[in-house]
């Protein structure tokens, strides 16, 4: 069957194709670049028009199910320059493992520290230390999970989506080395002490091991995450999500934004509640809380987000 792919982009023309039944849209999409000098065909999306909308044509199921509609016409758009989102994740994460060593690295030099920290807040390369070690550890391991664990179901996205991505970590996480300085505390040890006192977390080392038992069991849910992906290709579901119906995963809609959340949680404990590590903390959280409501309405189900058969 010969169809004509219509052009939702300037860079791009009409395309005239063979269709058989048998196409992919890994092929249909070659081909369209073959045809427009050949344009990484990674930019180039394919749809459908329903009613007023373009919907997106993203596997092979429904485009067999598009081409077997004589009355459906065919669109591709140009999305514009592609990264890939392995890289991004990489440069996400790399920004602050840059970022806090070179302000902690500054904050241990006598003679810069004199000349722009807080002349109200002593400093305390102890403090430091721990919370410079807790975010190395963080972002070490997310990029061991970028490079060997994570799956993409997509290889790419628009290059532009880069610096918003980035901003979240280079920025506002970026921002808490500012604590090396002094900056950002807005209680007094003294208070912070009697609060902690008061509530039984006097004991830095157990905040500290409780960062890191949320950091290990992030880390297993992203490795149990995988297989399960993996596992659920095999069985011929490569593109539609399906929840894991097990252990933890029975309570959580999204058990690695849970244990995320709950190890930052423990950073701000750290931290005496330094205000940058707050507002990391509480955007970092919101956004997650709106990514695990999305699953749950997917999925179909009401897991909890953040705190067992409560939240």
């Amino acid at each position: 069957m010969v169809s004509v792919i219509k052009s939702r982009s300037k860079s791009l023309k009409d395309t005239e194709v063979e269709i058989s039944n048998d196409v992919t849209l890994s092929k249909l999409l070659q081909i369209v670049s073959e045809k427009n000098k050949n344009i990484n065909s990674n930019r180039l999306r394919l749809t459908y028009s329903e009613g007023t909308k373009q919907v997106p044509i993203v596997s092979d199921d429904i485009l067999r199910t598009t081409i077997n509609n004589a009355d459906t016409e065919l669109f591709v758009k140009d999305l514009g320059p592609q990264i890939s989102w392995r890289l991004v994740f990489v440069l996400e994460y790399v920004g602050p493992i840059l970022i806090h060593s070179l302000l902690y690295g500054l904050a241990a030099n006598e003679s810069i520290r004199g000349k722009i920290s807080n002349a109200n807040k002593e400093y305390d390369p102890s403090l430091n230390k721990v919370l410079y070690s807790m975010v190395m550890l963080h972002y070490l391991k997310r990029e061991f999970e970028s490079l060997f664990v994570h799956s993409f179901s997509q290889s790419t996205m628009p290059f532009f989506n880069l610096f918003k991505n980035t901003f979240h970590y280079w920025v506002l996480n970026g921002a808490i080395a500012l604590s090396y300085f002094g900056y950002g505390y807005i209680l007094d040890d003294m208070t912070i002490d009697s609060i902690y006192s008061r509530i039984g977390l006097s004991n830095l080392s157990l905040i500290v091991a409780l960062f890191c038992l949320f950091e290990g069991w992030n880390l297993y849910i992203h490795i149990k995450l995988r297989t399960w992906g993996d596992a659920q290709k095999k069985l011929g579901n490569a593109t539609k999500r399906v929840p894991i119906n097990e252990g933890v995963f029975n309570v959580f809609v999204a058990p690695n934004y849970t244990f995320e959340v709950w190890a930052w949680i423990w950073f701000t404990v750290a931290s005496k509640l330094n205000l940058f590590s707050m507002i990391f903390l509480i955007v970092s959280a919101t956004q997650m809380y709106f990514w695990a409501q999305k699953k749950n309405k997917k999925y179909g189900t009401r897991r909890q987000f953040l705190i067992p058969y409560i939240f």
